[in-house]
């Protein structure tokens, strides 16, 4: 059975990133050269910074889709109920009307599973990694998202760069950054995504 969880996901994500930074930054790390970069470089910083986007996107999906089954499930096997479990439960209706003969336990895990169609909705409806796409999808989940400002405005910076390259002609991108800076500003949102994989960590769904 495969394994999932925040470390197996993070460290997928590490690899995916080192991938296709060895792919398309390596070439212009060295030696450091100063002045605007190249239409090669641009191009392969384009390159780089839509992929790292698209690997980060997934991350997150998988991560929530990680805590969404592990809450629900260990409730239905465990009766086991969690931060994740409560916070699912917070942006849940209560129940219509008493049912006769429901216990507690299926007035909670009804209205988990009514929870999980609604995540699991959510989640593959997603298309982005902003902070605020990160607060709809996690909050739910009992797991505060990372709110460190140089780390939030390196993903900012690499959404807006993505963004430029994904729905506009290049000739007319505004934003123009070397392979150094892009590594750096990668390095900062991996480093978000570290923090976010140890918060859901520490929920244990």
């Amino acid at each position: 059975m495969k394994r999932t969880g925040p470390s197996v996901e993070v460290k997928a994500l590490t690899r995916s990133i080192k991938e296709v930074e060895n792919r398309f930054l390596r070439p212009h790390l060295l030696p450091t050269t100063f002045g605007a970069p190249g239409k090669q470089e641009v191009l392969d910083v384009a390159a780089y910074v839509v992929l790292v986007h698209g690997a980060l996107e997934g991350f997150v999906e998988s991560l929530a889709h990680w805590l969404l089954k592990r809450s629900v499930s260990n409730w239905t096997a465990k009766k086991k109920a969690t931060r994740c479990t409560v916070s699912l439960l917070l942006y849940q209706k209560p129940p219509a009307e008493d049912t006769p003969g429901r216990s507690v336990f299926d007035n909670v895990r009804l209205a988990l599973d009514e929870a999980k169609k609604k995540v699991s909705l959510d989640i593959h409806d997603n298309h982005g990694i902003t902070p605020k796409h990160l607060r709809a999808m996690f909050m739910p989940l009992g797991v505060d998202v990372p709110s460190d400002p140089v780390l939030t405005a390196s993903l900012e910076l690499l959404i807006t760069m993505r963004h430029q390259w994904a729905h506009h002609d290049h000739r007319r991108a505004k934003i123009l950054k070397s392979a150094k800076d892009a590594q750096t500003t990668v390095s900062d949102c991996l480093t978000l995504a570290k923090k976010l994989s140890a918060g859901a960590a520490t929920v244990k769904p």
